[in-house]
Formats: C-alpha cells, structure tokens, sequence
C-alpha cells in the first residue's frame, strides 16, 4: 500500500530527469460577474523558480486563422498560479484554454480544463451595494460591475412592493443617483446582476428613511442670498460715494479735475452772433460785369 504514494511522487522527477516537466495539475476555469480566471496548483519539483504561461483558443483562432492559438496578455512566464483572460474572452463563442509550466530550459506539456469555455456560464452573484442618503436622494454605488453586465434596481415605498419602480444601472452609471424622493417617506431598495435572460440572487432589502424635506426654504436659498449680497454690495458703494463726494472734495477734484470754460462760452454779446445772409442780399452785394467777347477781323 505505501508503494503507490511513493510512485506517484517519483512520477515528476522521472519526468523531469527525462528533459520535460510534468504537466500542471489542478487546471479550471472560474468566472463570476462575466471576469473569467483560468487558475492551477503549482508543481512539486526540485527546479526554481517554475513559471508558466497560458495560451487561448475561440472561434476567430480556429476557423478564421486556422486553428492557432493566441497568448493570453499579462500571462506569458508569470510566477502566479491564476491568469486574468476577462480581456480575451470578448464574445459569446467557446474558448479552448492550456497553460504549460516552465523552469531552468525545461518545458511541460500543455496542459487544458478539459472542455472548452463559453463566457455564458459565467456564475452571477447579487451586486455588492453601498447607498448612502443625502437630502431628498440616495446614492448608490456597485463595487466590481463589469462593462458586460447590468444592475436592476428596485426601489418602493415601504409596504407597496408590488408597486416598485425599476431602474438599470450600467457600468457607465456608476454610482447611481436615485432622486426625487419625498420627505417623510421610508423607501426599499434591492438589486439583481442581471445578463441577457439571466439573472443572479436580490440583495438584502435595505429601507431609508427621508426625512430632510427639499422644501421652498431650500430651493430659493442661494437666489435669496445672491440678491442680499448684489443689494448690500450696491449699497455700500453708493454710501462709499456719497462719503467722498460731500466730505472730501479735494480728493474728487484731484481725481476727476474740472476744466474752465472758454470765454466764447462764458460772454455771449451780440458782435459774435453768426449772422444769416439771404440769397438776395448775397445778389445785392455782387457788381454785374459784361464780357465782351472779340470781333472778328
């Protein structure tokens, strides 16, 4: 019975001897919320440091460009034991999946999940969320939402569930603003991740109370203030005026200083009035000359 065990952990260094390192064991893919991770365990060999790197296949690779294989990015000779493909999984066609070991020249086998993966049997799970009340509104915010799925939000009056209103929340929509509440009243709340047709577990129903009122008060209170401030300024400056003005006059002269009249202003006799000459008068004044023009010879 003990001799098994013991073939069993011989089996890595025969093949490690024989110039090729065992395969990774352990290979599955997880995706949760549409973010897939391929994962492994890591080798028992005697080489250090083991590396690896992982290699994806879908429907372009194998149909367009005749069955060959793309590097994952971010994954090509890392010391982790999990690889992000979210990047590379960018429709709904099956993914093929292998990731091989490497250390000091030696190269394993690749090693597969087994059957291939399509990102539709991503599991859901109930968005984490975080509301907060602010006045006659609610922010809500999702941690980790993808760009692939949605968020449904259900939010009621408390008691009148069957009357709740339904809001969807994008990536692009994160935080969520959730306003025009009324005062007094306590409102429910509940989400579900939701992709395609399909839909993951609500969250825990929360409720909140609303109780600061968006009243005039609060609606005309900077218009109030703006007029109050533009008066007082205006007051202050016609007072500032009227001070300067009335009690320092020498300053407003220096400032602003007074030219005398000219004289043609200041004496208006009656030898400087322009006087209007008629056309008839003009004629009177004119001598009448005759041209005599030359006789011929």
């Amino acid at each position: 019975m003990l001799v098994l065990p013991l073939l069993l952990r011989l089996i890595p260094l025969i093949e490690t001897d024989m110039g090729k390192l065992p395969l990774p064991q352990g290979v599955l893919i997880e995706s949760t919320n549409m973010k897939h991770w391929l994962k492994w365990v890591p080798l028992q060999v005697p080489c250090h440091p083991v590396s690896y790197s992982v290699q994806y296949q879908g429907y372009f690779e194998l149909y367009i460009k005749n069955g060959s294989w793309e590097d994952a990015p971010h994954c090509q000779n890392i010391n982790s034991l999990v690889c992000d493909l979210t990047p590379g999984f960018g429709s709904d066609s099956d993914y093929n999946v292998r990731v091989r070991a490497e250390c000091g020249g030696l190269v394993s086998d690749w090693a597969s999940p087994g059957l291939p993966f399509n990102r539709r049997q991503t599991n859901l799970t109930a968005p984490k969320m975080r509301a907060t009340v602010s006045g006659d509104s609610i922010q809500l915010a999702f941690a980790d939402l993808s760009e692939t799925v949605d968020v449904t939000l259900k939010h009621w009056r408390k008691g009148l569930e069957l009357e709740a209103s339904v809001q969807y929340v994008t990536a692009e929509r994160n935080p969520f603003h959730l306003g025009g509440l009324e005062a007094g009243i306590t409102y429910c709340l509940s989400a579900q991740t939701v992709l395609h047709n399909k839909r993951s577990a609500s969250t825990e129903t929360q409720c909140f109370d609303i109780s600061v009122s968006p009243g005039p008060t609060r609606i005309w209170l900077k218009p109030t203030v703006a007029c109050v401030a533009v008066v007082t300024v205006a007051g202050m400056a016609l007072a500032a005026f009227w001070s300067v003005t009335k009690c320092c006059p020498a300053f407003l002269n220096t400032c602003w200083p007074k030219e005398p009249l000219p004289d043609a202003l200041l004496h208006r006799e009656s030898n400087n009035r322009l006087k209007v000459v008629l056309g008839e008068e003009m004629s009177e004044l004119c001598q009448p000359v005759l041209v005599l023009l030359p006789s011929p010879v």
